[in-house]
């Protein structure tokens, strides 16, 4: 395939690129830069925006991750799981990563590729992606640059103001509209694209469903624009199955600087013993435990021994002969120093499980190297049209609203086989998990909550499009804030925090248009401000 000759190359990208110190050299033109080509450029974004260990750690398994209580126990994650500034450098580590890499590569590929007939499809699936980096940075940042940002080549612009997220959002929808309307399936597929390989129709399927998961982020804002932007979505044409799901199929590759064809997380993972501290929390392995899902022993798993799950032959894999105990949010895996005892292996032996090793870690098949990533798949459409259904949106009424939900949770125990190794869910598991929500709720609150239950467990590992969600709808009302204790107090004084703080960098380099943002906040880095779209 093509596309592996483009992801074995990109590191060259990354070097030219990823060496920015300052924000004037972010905007500048490296000798070479409008040689390269899109495709290579392409690929390199796609790798980046899930293949860097450094990045991921921090903003999602660090800090997004342990706010909406997926993941606890590691000794960063007093940042996310207790409310805590901690490190500063965790909060800015996304927007220093992705500006002067993803976006300025993903910037480049749209402003070469705008005047060529035969890139129009690379150019319109940029303008896609872009549009799904950027909303990502907004919403974790709230107001951000994006109109004036990386323009230093191609308008002289050094020292970008930043746009409300009110503004960036109507450009968002217009950059999908025009887009989709932009792909043309008679030029054929693009190189360089790792989630379709280049395939035109499924781009425009994704950059409709991006506009649906984006409309339904105004809800609480702008009731009547977020209707118009989901039924716009949905008319034009959304993921259909999971064949539609956009992810990035990573290479079982061990970590090393400026090499993203692996999987971040899992770097992670594998990164020390024991998951790197990593476990479930209680929030999220009772909730699915409670109703038998399926995917709970595919998440996660218990393993005893001191190793690396995956690659210490020494580990022991004692899932299935001892119950599920997730780590409390906010607590870290020594708060818990009572031995579990002794179980029974599925050869008769006695073990006995050390506090150390009683809880689930991230298992064998999500830490795998090469598990993929999922941006945007099929089952998280399926419950937004659950939800569209329960507003009566879309020619859609309440009745339709448990269709897609179904279809929801079976498009999400199915897409489990992408994991390597994972085994298939039967159909009659999946049943027994639809039936537990029977009769489906009638009340919309209720209803939503059930919708955004499973929406968050299938937001597993993608902790700031959970943490996004969750701040739009308050649902699942399963997560109940951290409210600190004596020796590990919350900064917040419990309440879960609202966004990022802009990097330090920031308030040297563009202090004058980062202190505008902060004035729009009243006067505060404040990261219990909520953005925007979240309006209380």
């Amino acid at each position: 395939m093509k596309t592996i000759k483009y992801i074995s190359l990109f590191v060259l990208i990354v070097l030219l690129h990823g060496c920015t110190k300052d924000l004037t050299s972010l905007n500048e033109n490296p000798a070479g830069y409008s040689e390269l080509d899109p495709a290579y450029q392409f690929t390199a974004v796609q790798a980046g925006m899930s293949g860097d260990r450094e990045d991921v750690w921090r903003y999602d398994l660090l800090l997004a991750s342990p706010m909406v209580q997926h993941l606890g126990g590691a000794w960063g994650i007093q940042a996310g799981g207790m409310y805590q500034v901690f490190d500063l450098t965790y909060w800015a580590s996304h927007w220093e990563k992705t500006y002067p890499r993803e976006l300025k590569n993903i910037e480049d590929v749209v402003y070469k590729t705008a005047d060529d007939p035969e890139q129009v499809n690379i150019h319109a699936a940029a303008r896609i992606l872009r549009v799904m980096i950027y909303a990502k940075m907004t919403d974790l940042y709230g107001d951000i640059p994006y109109s004036e940002a990386i323009k230093g080549y191609t308008a002289g612009i050094l020292l970008p103001k930043y746009d409300k997220q009110e503004d960036i959002y109507v450009d968002f929808f217009k950059e999908l509209d025009e887009a989709v309307a932009q792909l043309n399936v008679d030029k054929g597929p693009f190189d360089g694209d790792l989630f379709y390989n280049g395939n035109v129709a499924q781009w425009k399927k994704l950059g409709n469903s991006l506009r649906l998961r984006l409309g339904f982020r105004l809800t609480k804002v702008d009731e009547q624009e977020a209707r118009k932007q989901v039924e716009a979505a949905l008319n034009g044409g959304v993921l259909e199955s999971n064949a539609d799901i956009a992810m990035t199929k990573h290479m079982n590759l061990s970590y090393r600087e400026n090499e993203y064809r692996g999987n971040g997380r899992s770097q992670v993972f594998k990164n020390e013993a024991i998951s790197s501290g990593f476990k479930l929390t209680t929030t999220l392995v009772d909730y699915m435990h409670d109703r038998q899902d399926p995917r709970l022993k595919i998440y996660g798993g218990t393993y005893l021994g001191d190793g690396i799950v995956g690659v210490s032959q020494s580990i022991q894999d004692i899932t299935d002969y001892i119950e599920p105990i997730g780590v409390r949010p906010g607590a870290m895996g020594w708060d818990y120093w009572e031995d579990y005892g002794s179980i029974v292996d599925g050869d008769g032996i006695s073990r006995w499980v050390g506090h150390s090793f009683k809880f689930v870690q991230p298992s064998i098949y999500v830490s795998a190297l090469d598990a993929p990533f999922f941006h945007l798949t099929y089952a998280e459409v399926e419950f937004l049209k659950a939800e569209a259904a329960l507003r009566g949106w879309a020619g859609l009424s309440h009745a339709n609203a448990v269709g897609h939900f179904h279809h929801g949770i079976e498009a999400s125990c199915a897409m489990m086989a992408h994991y390597p190794g994972a085994p298939a869910i039967d159909t009659d598991k999946i049943e027994a998990l639809k039936a537990s929500y029977s009769p489906f709720p009638s009340d919309f609150a209720d209803a939503m909550d059930a919708v955004h239950g499973q929406m968050w467990v299938n937001f597993f590992l993608n902790g700031a499009e959970a943490y996004a969600n969750y701040r739009r709808t308050g649902y699942p009302s399963v997560i109940i804030p951290y409210e600190g204790t004596a020796s590990n107090p919350s900064e917040t004084g419990g309440i879960i925090p609202q966004r990022f703080f802009y990097p330090q960098s920031e308030l040297i380099q563009n202090a004058t248009n980062v202190e505008e943002a902060i004035s729009r906040m009243g006067g505060k880095d404040d990261w219990l401000k909520p953005v925007w779209w979240d309006k209380q």
